[in-house]
């Protein structure tokens, strides 16, 4: 069950919902009216009365460039961290990252690639496990579990190449050493 099913109770408005998607996955996208309504498969008018909303009740901030108002994640608001919780467990994301790094203890990075990283619903999670000495039949293991919890696609790769290695991606979690 998608990001758009496990909410429809709560946000009524689809297009709302995709917003809100495509922004709390990762912060660090922004979006103009034109490339949302394409991106999102919608039309420009609902984009733009949702993203009014949005802005107005402070979750999206706003800056023009040019003729373009270009939107961004308001990471001020007191809601910023919830939202983007929630948004990232019905994603799935979440059951991938409390499997595999309760039981790794070399794990160093969990990156999260495709379409998820763009803030786009997807059927699938593409993650890109970052450590050393890593066992790769547990690690599927850990991710056919965490498949059927999320009742997303996973596909799982694993790097032992240094922390700085992987470019395109949403950084989802990182050890923090302990001292």
């Amino acid at each position: 069950m998608g990001t758009i099913e496990l909410l429809a109770p709560l946000i009524t408005s689809k297009t709302r919902m995709k917003l809100l998607t495509r922004f709390f996955l990762n912060h660090s996208v922004d979006g103009y009216l034109q490339g949302l309504s394409k991106e999102l498969d919608e039309n420009t008018n609902s984009i733009r009365v949702e993203l009014n909303r949005l802005e107005k009740a402070g979750l999206l901030a706003s800056k023009t460039t040019g003729r373009r108002k270009l939107y961004s994640v308001n990471t001020s608001h007191p809601l910023t961290s919830d939202l983007t919780s929630i948004v990232r467990k019905v994603s799935g994301i979440d059951a991938l990252v409390e499997r595999v790094t309760a039981n790794l203890p070399s794990l160093e990075q969990v990156w999260v690639c495709g379409d998820l990283a763009k803030g786009l619903p997807s059927e699938y999670i593409e993650a890109i496990l970052i450590g050393v000495g890593l066992d790769r039949s547990y690690i599927k293991r850990l991710t056919d579990k965490a498949q059927s919890l999320s009742g997303k696609t996973i596909t799982v790769k694993v790097e032992e190449i240094e922390l700085n290695g992987v470019k395109k991606g949403l950084l989802v979690w990182q050890k923090v050493d302990k001292q």
